[in-house]
């Protein structure tokens, strides 16, 4: 967020974030920094940032004997716009090409995520699928005991049923012999 400077008409400025007064060179400090300020004049609401940034950069040569050589501001001067047209082309290019990488990052991180979206997806449908076949086959494997059971229980009847076929066998060929009498109720021993 752009930190606001307001200069009043007694020239003082004021940093509305830290609600105090701000001198020029805690301005540079914060430039330095990398702290993105905008310094508006308090009274027009005038954007006075680049005639601050250039006050700075005066005071700031007037301190250093060894400063910007003479002709090179006369330079600077002489060339108006030229010049810093000049200076502001390789940022512009800079700033540019980072805009365009910068897209291209978001693009190539958009198909990233939509792949991966795509894959999850894949892998769900997967999960589902499998988890169906395997609960079909638990189901198919826990009716196995079950119809074991009822196996026994069949062999258990039919073995029942032998025994009695068997003793009505037994029991005709007596009669037939002239032995003894056949049971009236032939399902007497039946369970």
């Amino acid at each position: 967020m752009t930190r606001i400077i307001k200069r009043y008409p007694n020239r003082k400025l004021y940093d509305t974030d830290q609600s105090t007064y701000i001198t020029l060179e805690q301005i540079e400090a914060l430039v330095r920094g990398g702290e993105d300020l905008r310094i508006v004049d308090n009274t027009s609401g005038e954007d006075i940032t680049k005639a601050t940034l250039a006050h700075i950069i005066f005071e700031h040569e007037k301190t250093r004997p060894d400063g910007l050589p003479l002709n090179t501001l006369r330079g600077i001067i002489q060339s108006g716009e030229e010049f810093i047209n000049r200076l502001q082309s390789p940022v512009s290019q800079f700033r540019e090409e980072f805009r365009r990488k910068a897209e291209a990052i978001e693009e190539g991180s958009k198909a990233v995520r939509d792949f991966v979206d795509s894959t999850q997806r894949s892998i769900d449908e997967m999960q589902v699928r499998i988890d169906d076949r395997l609960r079909d086959a638990v189901d198919q494997i826990t009716h196995i005991p079950e119809m074991k059971r009822e196996m026994r229980q069949m062999q258990t009847r039919m073995s029942t049923m032998q025994s009695q076929i068997d003793r009505l066998e037994r029991e005709v060929r007596a009669q037939r012999s002239g032995g003894a009498q056949i049971s009236s109720d032939p399902f007497r021993n039946l369970p």
